[in-house]
């Protein structure tokens, strides 16, 4: 089991019965004496992620004057069951109010909180369990919605005609928040502050899509795990959905555009784009799959810069201090901007920015391997599963097939004649855990 966990390089009993000396074959040995099932994960455990929560001591919150938004209604909205809420959203007339949880209350820098976030990176989410990058407690005093009265980070601003970002402010703050579903939402589109809040939206979406934001749709499911049983459920497309994701991304322009103008060193995020790209909002499965090929991937850096995939001159995250370490840096700087503290140096922004996403690709790569498994799992679980693929892209005798139902890529034997985007009907004929091979054929 130890080498099958990646916990040791060799085992006597794989020697002796002559295995190869590897994780997968440890995996694979072990499910065929069926000491262990398709509910065994491995694969966080044998990156190394961390998978016991935080055990350490918070400090008492400090005292401090705040402005007062509790008279503004403020929703936080997120998926239900969601348990870190750490973003929600007011409107004052047409000015948006972008309210985060004030992570530095209780993890300011240097405090234990703060470097045990540090070398985690990042909150660790399966679709068995959660490993929160903060303690539980942290969470339970901080969390939007989760207590009467909230301390929050707001990012207050204003769109122009054209959807530019503008009148920055940022404070501490008291909220009031009401917690809210997507579903919701969804329902009440119609209705104030939704309805205003979705137009800016809208308008701050138009503007990225004109200075070349890159738009990819591809299909998502949510993997449950619950007695023994793997579940998949395909995430709808909700306009709410797109409403918060835009307010998050204003939040985080206009943090950049504040550090900016304040020449505040910053955990600026940037993305460069293949000058080449024709087609940046592509409408075919196809189209999706080769153009997220070609994307270089996102960088931080102390130095501002265009984050071309996003389609913004400048920009910073900042909506998640609770499960990204990234995004509690920022709001660690911001803190000691406004209260006339000591503010980091870039070389100390790149060093902490650093040493945290080592942690966080970590727990990335755990995260997608986990989703591999247990969609492999629930396959494993449905012998019989027939469906449709649509081909993304073709190297004869073989393709690429997309399962949306699965949100799963899968190599396939296709004819001669069969064109990219083609929908296939596909059924499966096996499963392979310890490779992460599914195996379908076409018919």
């Amino acid at each position: 089991e130890e080498v099958a966990w990646g916990q040791r390089e060799q085992s006597r009993i794989l020697q002796a019965l002559d295995c190869q000396q590897n994780p997968g074959s440890a995996h694979a040995l072990l499910l065929r004496l069926n000491h262990w099932s398709e509910l065994a994960n491995p694969w966080p455990r044998r990156i190394g992620a961390i998978l016991e929560p935080p055990a350490i001591p918070l400090p008492d919150p400090p005292s401090e004057s705040r402005l007062d938004l509790t008279g503004l209604p403020a929703f936080a909205i997120d998926d239900e069951g969601n348990r870190d809420p750490d973003d929600a959203l007011s409107l004052d007339g047409n000015r948006l109010w972008v309210h985060v949880a004030d992570a530095t209350v209780l993890a300011p820098p240097g405090s234990p909180a703060d470097e045990e976030a540090r070398t985690r990176g990042a909150t660790l989410y399966l679709p068995e369990t959660t490993i929160p990058m903060l303690p539980t407690a942290a969470i339970e005093q901080l969390g939007l919605g989760l207590v009467e009265v909230s301390p929050a980070l707001s990012f207050g601003l204003n769109l122009d005609v054209e959807g530019k970002v503008t009148d920055v402010e940022i404070a501490p703050t008291w909220v009031r928040v009401r917690r809210v579903s997507y579903q919701e939402v969804e329902r009440r589109l119609d209705e104030e502050p939704f309805r205003t809040l979705h137009e800016l939206a809208q308008r701050h979406r138009e503007r990225r899509r004109i200075n070349g934001a890159i738009f990819i749709d591809l299909p998502e499911v949510k993997i449950t795990v619950s007695d023994g049983r793997v579940g998949l459920e395909p995430l709808t497309r909700l306009r709410s959905r797109l409403l918060v994701a835009e307010a998050m991304l204003m939040a985080g322009e206009a943090a950049a555009r504040f550090a900016l103008e304040r020449e505040l060193p910053f955990p600026f995020t940037t993305q460069d784009i293949v000058a080449d790209v024709a087609e940046r909002e592509p409408s075919s499965l196809a189209a999706m799959h080769t153009l997220r090929r070609s994307l270089r991937p996102r960088q931080y850096s102390s130095q501002p810069g265009p984050h071309g995939g996003l389609g913004l001159e400048v920009y910073a995250q900042v909506t998640s201090p609770l499960r990204r370490y990234l995004d509690l840096v920022a709001h660690q700087q911001l803190r000691a901007f406004l209260d006339n503290g000591e503010v980091l140096d870039a070389q100390a922004i790149v060093a902490r920015v650093g040493a945290a996403e080592i942690a966080a690709q970590g727990v990335r790569r755990a995260e997608r391997l986990s989703r591999e498994h247990w969609t492999l799992a629930y396959l494993q679980q449905h012998p019989g599963w027939k469906g449709e693929g649509v081909l993304v892209e073709k190297r004869a005798p073989r393709g690429s097939v997309l399962i949306p139902p699965l949100a799963l890529e899968a190599r396939v034997k296709v004819g001669e004649n069969v064109t990219p985007d083609s929908v296939l009907p596909l059924r499966l004929t096996g499963v392979d855990l310890p490779a992460r091979e599914a195996y379908f054929r076409v018919g």
